[in-house]
């Protein structure tokens, strides 16, 4: 085979060049090749059309995931009645555990959920690769201790039981509303963000600890000498906020938010949330001093917001 594919290899003169007759039969049945692949046709170039993103598929209708407590009726109250005007409708589904509305967001079965804090969104969706994105925070209600037994923190003897959330961002949480109530101490070295029962320094009063989901938490009162429930649970269940022993000063982190599909972040009903919760209706709803949401606790960009008002008047 070798012999003869050097003798169909020759060396010619002519008019002093040197042609590789070898390399011409190649170059030539490649341009057959070409031909016969594409006989009418000259290779077109790369349309700009070729690299631009699908059209966006705009959502008129909501559906809104979450957890009992007072998000919906927020939502109900003072953001819908002005989608409502934009020509939106909603529905709503209603999830008794904080994982379900996440996996449910991640799956396209709702377009938003309105229950959880940016802490938590933040831990979940890395802890199960989800593409989630919160949007805006709104106004919250805190974390506090309640207790049915016990009427202040200063009657709180020594070897009591106390249930808290068992979530991560939120059994952390927990750690630290009990350390600012005075009841136990944390390891100073740590992140206080992260921590756990084990970074637990000082428990002066001998208080056994005891996770719990946290939609079990309200019931468990029965049970146990206290709980730290999070507000909505807390306002579901119809515990008397001013009765709590103590009550959380939220951070930033912890300001319940709404949250999207992150690849839904440019579609219109994002920007017309915003639009909305950064409205003169929706402002007076919420601060409003006899109404449902005087004892909420409001974002920065609210607090900013009123802030620029009153500087203006």
């Amino acid at each position: 085979m070798l012999t003869s594919v050097k003798k169909n290899i020759k060396i010619i003169i002519h008019n002093d060049k040197l042609v590789n007759v070898g390399f011409l039969a190649i170059f030539f049945f490649m341009l057959i090749l070409l031909s016969a692949c594409n006989p009418n046709k000259t290779p077109a170039l790369p349309a700009a059309s070729d690299y631009m993103p699908e059209p966006i598929n705009e959502i008129k209708h909501l559906r809104v995931g979450v957890v009992s407590g007072p998000y919906q009726e927020m939502f109900e109250e003072a953001i819908l009645p002005s989608l409502e005007e934009m020509g939106y409708t909603a529905a709503f589904e209603l999830y008794s555990d904080y994982e379900s509305p996440n996996f449910a967001l991640d799956k396209n079965m709702i377009d938003i959920n309105i229950f959880q804090h940016y802490a938590y969104l933040t831990a979940f969706k890395f802890e199960n690769d989800l593409a989630l994105s919160a949007i805006i925070e709104i106004p919250t209600v805190s974390m506090s201790i309640f207790s049915t037994n016990i009427r202040t923190l200063e009657a709180i003897q020594t070897d009591i039981s106390i249930s808290i959330p068992d979530d991560t961002s939120n059994l952390a949480r927990a750690l630290r509303v009990l350390e600012t109530a005075g009841l136990i101490t944390l390891n100073s070295a740590i992140d206080k963000s992260k921590a756990t029962i084990g970074d637990i320094a000082l428990n002066p009063h001998k208080v056994k600890l005891i996770p719990l989901p946290a939609h079990e938490l309200v019931d468990s009162l029965k049970q146990y000498d206290a709980s730290v429930i999070p507000g909505n649970f807390a306002v579901s269940s119809g515990l008397d906020l001013s009765s709590a022993l103590y009550r959380e000063v939220l951070t930033e982190n912890y300001k319940i938010v709404i949250a999207v599909r992150t690849g839904d972040l440019n579609k219109q009903f994002v920007r017309d949330i915003i639009t909305v919760l950064h409205s003169d209706s929706f402002r007076e709803i919420i601060t409003a001093p006899a109404g449902s949401y005087a004892s909420f606790q409001l974002p920065r960009w609210l607090h900013d917001a009123m802030d620029n008002m009153r500087s203006i008047s």
